[in-house]
């Protein structure tokens, strides 16, 4: 595939020496990821190649020189693709108190601080076993009170880190609507203390994700109105132009904290909370998109 030639003799002594040769194919695979040529993928477009001159089939052979070539093209940037964070991603950060004008619960928190005052983006991280798709049920935790937030969610498209504000969009496969769902009487008692906010942002399907939306979708991502309604009644309509701290400024500081991956998500924060109870039916939407890119999720009693 990369202009290297191999004839069928050449070919015949490469194949049993590569099976002589353990672990050979670590770092071909380094070099694939890397979206640098790797002996492997021209070995395999040279055995199709021979295949397709004598007539002889090679399906499993030829597939897996495909999904090699993809991956290269994905790995380069050369092609795009669908994004499933379920199944890529590792996890998803979100921003604490990102909309211009915000201030966390004064009954809740430690040390009262605006928006205006961060000088940076605060996070919390939750691991992707947090999240469930659109029209999955939230399982509430006995005794826990809930609340609901809708958020622009930014899909990543490739491995990043350490990149700088300026560059950081072109890691940015696409969005998708999230609702950040959480436990009011556990988290925020937390807070009182100066402590993290895991408690009530990573329960298991806390975190319903909506279907994928390629990049192009949104013309301009920090001016959206994002809806929700709870059993049908709109509750809030926010807007992403009242961000602190834009996309690629969360990206930038998001990936010198720590390395983000294809099919990582970072939340771009919420504008407005408020309560739920077991048996809501919640939904978020971006106002003006196809009603397929919505999220919807429905709370019952975790089992």
């Amino acid at each position: 595939s990369h202009g290297l030639k191999y004839d069928d003799a050449w070919l015949e002594n490469r194949v049993a020496m590569l099976k002589q040769a353990v672990g050979a194919t670590t770092s071909c695979s380094r070099d694939l990821w890397a979206g640098k040529p790797s002996e492997v993928d021209d070995l395999l477009g040279s055995v199709v190649r021979m295949g397709s001159a004598k007539g002889v089939a090679t399906p499993v052979i030829k597939t897996l020189f495909t999904t090699l070539l993809t991956r290269e093209k994905l790995a380069r940037a050369e092609t795009e693709l669908p994004i499933y964070p379920l199944l890529e991603g590792q996890k998803v950060l979100g921003t604490i108190c990102n909309h211009q004008g915000q201030q966390l619960p004064a009954a809740s928190t430690l040390a009262q601080k605006t928006a205006e005052e961060y000088k940076r983006p605060e996070w919390y991280v939750c691991p992707m076993s947090s999240c469930i798709l659109s029209g999955g049920n939230c399982e509430v935790p006995a005794g826990v009170e809930m609340g609901w937030e809708v958020e622009l969610g930014v899909i990543i498209s490739k491995a990043c880190h350490q990149v700088s504000k300026d560059h950081a969009m072109d890691y940015v496969g696409g969005y998708c609507v999230v609702l950040d769902l959480t436990g009011l009487s556990v988290g925020f008692e937390q807070m009182k203390y100066g402590l993290s906010w895991t408690r009530n942002k990573v329960s298991h399907s806390f975190k319903p994700i909506g279907p994928f939306m390629r990049k192009g979708e949104i013309s301009d991502p920090h001016n959206v109105t994002l809806v929700c309604k709870v059993n049908g009644k709109e509750v809030t309509r926010d807007t992403t132009a009242k961000m602190k701290f834009t996309i690629p400024e969360q990206i930038a500081d998001a990936c010198l904290l720590t390395p983000l991956q294809r099919g990582d998500i970072l939340l771009t924060g919420a504008g407005s909370l408020g309560k739920l109870q077991l048996g809501d039916l919640v939904e978020g939407h971006l106002e003006g998109a196809d009603p397929k890119f919505a999220v919807r999720a429905k709370l019952v009693a975790a089992k």
